[in-house]
């Protein structure tokens, strides 16, 4: 490694340190009314049953669900969601384009059962966005929504315009 790349990496470690305080603070959903399967990771609920929930309300509001795997360890899960919290019109955009279902992974929950019907992925957070019917319409990395080493606002309106329904 050299100095360089260690000197980019301190603002990382930085926010890695932040991360457990930050992460238990955060009780707010970054618009109203969202469903606790929507805006917090959760390791004891059940995703399979909050699937049954997500697609039941997309199909009502003629919406895509956006089924987000990650966890409270995740720095870029954190990030994402401080974007959110900043920026309500990011969020606005976001949430009303997708019914959010958030799916907790970690080393000692890893849903498997559960994520045996999606592609498989290696990053995180990882997005699927699943028709009401259950289809998997597409399987999409955060990179996607990420420019210069953060979540861009341009790129999630566009994440959010690509995948919503016609």
């Amino acid at each position: 490694m050299t100095v360089l790349s260690f000197i980019r990496m301190i603002p990382v470690f930085a926010l890695l340190l932040a991360l457990p305080a930050a992460a238990a603070t955060r009780f707010e959903p970054p618009v109203p009314d969202l469903p606790d399967y929507s805006f917090r990771y959760d390791e004891a609920r059940d995703p399979a049953a909050d699937l049954l929930l997500a697609r039941a309300a997309a199909l009502q509001k003629h919406r895509r669900v956006l089924v987000m795997v990650g966890g409270d360890w995740c720095v870029w899960c954190f990030l994402l969601d401080r974007q959110l919290d900043l920026d309500r019109a990011s969020a606005a955009v976001f949430y009303s384009g997708f019914e959010v279902l958030r799916v907790y992974y970690n080393d000692d929950n890893k849903n498997r059962a559960f994520l045996a019907q999606f592609p498989d992925f290696t990053m995180f957070p990882h997005f699927f966005v699943v028709d009401p019917d259950g289809r998997v319409a597409g399987s999409v990395v955060a990179d996607a929504l990420i420019r210069d080493a953060k979540y861009d606002a341009e790129l999630i309106r566009r994440f959010a315009e690509q995948w919503r329904l016609p």
